[in-house]
C-alpha cells in the first residue's frame, strides 16, 4: 500500500475547500506548534481537516 500526502487525500475528498481556513497553522500543546488544542477544537469541521495538528489534540 502507497502513503498519500495530505494534499493527494484532499483531492480525494472532492469538493472540500480551504479557503478561509488558516492552512499555515499548526495546532497542538507544546511548544513547536503554534496555536494550542483548545484552538483547534474552535474550528470548523471543514477547517479541521485543513490544518495540521498533533496527535494529542
Amino acid at each position: 500500500m502507497k502513503k498519500l500526502s495530505r494534499s493527494k487525500l484532499k483531492e480525494i475528498k472532492g469538493a472540500m475547500s480551504c479557503v478561509g481556513c488558516p492552512v499555515n497553522n499548526s495546532y497542538g500543546n507544546t511548544p513547536e506548534y503554534s496555536n494550542t488544542c483548545e484552538q483547534y477544537y474552535l474550528l470548523s469541521e471543514n477547517c479541521k481537516r485543513c490544518v495540521d495538528v498533533a496527535f494529542d489534540c
